[in-house]
């Protein structure tokens, strides 16, 4: 091989050493920046008062029901004299959850809540915890077949059959389309449990041939992306009877995007979660429901799992959290009942 070749290849394998060693020393740095700042947590609070015991949080901070589990643990927590970290708020950095998840167990909390994603890395991730005794509460999304101590929220069959009494009333003598918007964010299996009770709902009430189910994920789990995914499914023109949102993403985006393209009253929309764009649409009858569960119920029972596991060695694998519909008829209470609970991810409202 010519010298040249040989210096250029020897300069390449160089670079890319510098650049490894350069990623090794962030995430190095940043662990041990969160340790310190777990440390300082621990030792002094509210003038110096210690805490009893360090719980750590892991969750997407741009989610607003996600931000409200936190903040319902985080009083849950505060009432029983311990505290919770919401992990990555003090990083500089961006990291992905499965990182967020390793970075909170490198820190040593007593046992971390994490509104996780069912893939292999977090499966990983949370097994890797429970390994150091580090006891695990899943919420929002379980995670089938890993370590985790116990899973809080709802169960997906029953929210698949809950979307089909949604749809039921809406039979008519023609078939009806339904357009069900999958999330990127969540495994095939609990989407498919989801699925599975839509259509066994449907079947024993003798409806399953009144409706046509059609499934599609769009967008990449992140708002702006999903928005403009929605948009232009809404743009194409050829919309389904019914459409469907498995997310409260996918729900918001829907609720602006029926609106800016005209499109309301022609299609029955039924999402999930209710933040404030949401409800809006609720009440303005944009949307025609939500399912939504109750992130206090969901703060405070993760909480109460991991005080029961530190103190008996044993808590229950699942904590079911009950399933609420949201309609237009009952938007306003909800909001009442609800005032100030709920925050939307952008802020803006539906117009």
């Amino acid at each position: 091989m010519p010298s040249n070749q040989v210096r250029r290849q020897d300069g390449l394998i160089l670079i890319l050493w510098i650049v490894i060693a350069a990623l090794a020393a962030g995430t190095v740095v940043s662990f041990t920046l969160f340790h310190r700042h777990m440390n300082s947590i621990l030792a002094m609070a509210d003038g110096g008062t210690a805490f009893r015991r360090h719980f750590a949080y892991v969750g997407d901070p741009s989610n607003s029901f996600q931000n409200a589990i936190y903040e319902a643990a985080s009083q849950e927590a505060a009432a029983n004299g311990d505290y919770v970290e919401s992990v990555g708020s003090s990083l500089e950095m961006s990291y992905s959850l499965e990182e967020l998840m390793n970075i909170a167990a490198a820190s040593a909390p007593d046992g971390i809540i994490v509104n996780a994603i069912d893939n292999a890395d977090m499966e990983e991730a949370v097994n890797s915890a429970a390994q150091q005794n580090i006891p695990v509460i899943c919420v929002g999304t379980d995670i089938y077949g890993s370590k985790r101590s116990s899973y809080v929220g709802i169960s997906y069959y029953t929210l698949g059959q809950a979307y089909a009494q949604c749809i039921l009333p809406l039979q008519k003598d023609a078939q009806q389309r339904v357009l069900v918007i999958k999330s990127p964010e969540e495994h095939t299996t609990g989407q498919a449990l989801i699925l599975s009770g839509l259509h066994d709902a449907l079947r024993q009430s003798g409806a399953d041939s009144s409706f046509s189910i059609t499934y599609q994920t769009v967008g990449d789990s992140k708002s702006f992306s999903t928005a403009e995914a929605v948009e232009d499914l809404f743009a194409a023109g050829d919309l389904p009877d019914i459409l469907i949102c498995l997310d409260e993403t996918s729900t918001t985006c829907t609720c602006q995007a029926v609106v800016d393209t005209n499109h309301v009253g022609d299609v029955a929309i039924f999402g999930y979660y209710v933040n404030d764009v949401i409800l809006d649409a609720l009440q303005k009858e944009v949307i025609s429901g939500s399912l939504t569960v109750s992130t206090k119920e969901i703060g405070k029972s993760a909480v109460d799992s991991l005080e029961e596991y530190l103190s008996t060695g044993f808590t229950s694998e699942y904590s079911p959290i009950g399933i609420e519909s949201v309609i237009p008829e009952n938007a306003d209470a909800y909001a009442s009942d609800n005032a100030g609970a709920s925050e939307t991810e952008s802020g803006e409202e539906t117009s």
